[in-house]
């Protein structure tokens, strides 16, 4: 009889000891994405307006594509 009391303690302990070690587990798992994340910002794409932009200083669009490009995009901007 004695001996069966003991299983039930050990058992007992184990369980505690393993849901404990699931629980910190899957806290330390979610603090570390957490962490993971804000060190890594996310990534900025450029807008139209910039990539227009870029494109006129690299020399690909004349003075009146340009124009006539961010026209368009500030007509499309108003409509959303």
């Amino acid at each position: 009889m004695m001996n069966s009391t003991a299983d039930a303690v050990f058992w007992s302990v184990i369980m505690v000891v393993l849901w404990l070690l699931i629980v910190g587990g899957a806290g330390w798992v979610t603090v570390r994405m957490i962490r993971q994340s804000r060190r890594h910002p996310p990534v900025r794409l450029p807008s139209p307006l910039d990539i227009l932009e870029r494109r006129f200083a690299a020399g690909e669009l004349t003075q009146e594509q340009f124009d006539d490009a961010r026209a368009r995009l500030r007509e499309h901007e108003l409509d959303i």
